[in-house]
């Protein structure tokens, strides 16, 4: 198994199918509550994944703006346990140019899921593969193309 640079950060590559560090996704997750926390750990145990953990939101969104490339791709969030004021930090995420994707568990009005560019919500009742179906079946590698100087 590849070891990882930073404790924080943990490959779920399995012994069996290691995957290249070109094709693992890389996936920031802010979830305080230990059991919601345990459901999505639970969920990403059999992918090929990078996995981020974000103890606040500004440490989410310093990681997601400002760490040095690669930064994750994926951003999923407990939206039931962020207070109002935590969701107007989140908005930094957009107005930095993270162009990520995010995936919120719980609760999230159509307001918020619209200005925050939320693609994927999964229900508070955390059904079982719900948040590994979303990551299986998208694409999450974003093609860039390189601006012309003129």
């Amino acid at each position: 198994m590849p070891v990882t640079a930073h404790p924080r950060l943990h490959s779920r590559a399995t012994m069996d199918r290691v995957a290249s560090p070109d094709s693992l996704v890389r996936v920031m997750v802010y979830a305080p509550d230990p059991a919601r926390a345990a459901w999505v750990d639970a969920e990403l145990a059999n992918h090929d994944a990078v996995v981020q953990v974000g103890f606040s939101v500004g440490h989410v969104v310093s990681a997601l703006v400002e760490d040095p490339p690669p930064r994750p791709q994926i951003l999923v969030a407990d939206f039931d346990q962020i207070a109002a004021g935590e969701l107007m930090h989140l908005h930094v995420l957009r107005e930095q140019g993270w162009f990520g994707r995010i995936i919120a568990l719980g609760d999230v009005p159509a307001a918020l899921r619209s200005s925050l560019v939320i693609e994927h919500v999964v229900p508070a009742l955390l059904p079982r593969g719900a948040l590994r179906g979303v990551i299986t079946n998208s694409t999450f590698v974003a093609a860039t193309t390189k601006i012309p100087v003129l």
